[in-house]
């Protein structure tokens, strides 16, 4: 069974690793990020017309911090909007997947609009005729060390696809990969990116092949992957 390396953090790892089982792939589990929420009173919502969140983390914490679920919200893309739904949240909107379609989707549905984000950003907000607060929820702490199982799987040639998705996890795979003592097998190794901003970001560590997504959402990474007969 082909194995893949998984390195997206939880919430989310445990989603990817059932989906590859079920596609037929061998999931090799690394997340390379801890998410921490960053510690702070209730959310004061007053003042802002609607609410942005670029992931669902952000989304999660305004969750619980806040009992607000009237106002506006909207999300990066159509699973942090499903998420959303879950949550009781009732006027949804979800953008394409990056905050260039988020900023296009806010644009003139101001003039305030509070976004919640992690500590790091793609990038930031910028729609037309709105003032955007950012406030940071969450933070996501990078892992000293590749985990044993990652390192003895690539080194031993056990994974043939690395997904990755975030810059942030590709720029840290490359760092712990390096230092590790690890480089790409001669066979070469694919990297599965969310996005073209991921894949630049993974190309210190040599991959012999790099797929991007059509799409920047978990479901367009996986479709990456080739169907494996018979599952």
């Amino acid at each position: 069974m082909t194995g893949v390396l998984v390195t997206r953090p939880e919430p989310g790892a445990a989603e990817t690793e059932a989906a590859l089982k079920t596609l037929g792939y061998r999931p090799v589990m690394a997340p390379l990020l801890t998410i921490q929420p960053v510690p702070g009173p209730p959310l004061d919502l007053t003042g802002f017309d609607a609410v942005a969140v670029t992931s669902a983390n952000g989304l999660r914490e305004l969750a619980a911090r806040s009992a607000e679920r009237a106002l506006p919200l909207y999300a990066v893309g159509e699973r942090t909007a499903a998420l959303a739904r879950e949550l009781g949240f009732r006027e949804v909107y979800a953008a394409g997947g990056d905050v260039i379609s988020l900023s296009r989707l806010l644009s003139g549905r101001g003039p305030r609009v509070l976004h919640l984000s992690g500590e790091d950003v793609a990038g930031e907000l910028s729609p037309a005729d709105v003032v955007v607060t950012r406030i940071t929820v969450y933070r996501a702490v990078p892992v000293d060390d590749l985990p044993d199982a990652a390192v003895t799987a690539l080194r031993d040639g056990q994974v043939a696809y690395v997904a990755l998705f975030s810059p942030r996890t590709a720029s840290v795979f490359v760092r712990l990969a390096q230092k590790a003592g690890l480089s790409a097998p001669t066979g070469g190794l694919t990297a599965l990116c969310i996005s073209a901003a991921v894949a630049r970001a993974a190309q210190g560590f040599g991959f012999g092949e790099t797929r991007v997504a059509v799409q920047p959402d978990a479901a367009s990474l996986l479709a990456l992957l080739p169907a494996v007969k018979g599952s």
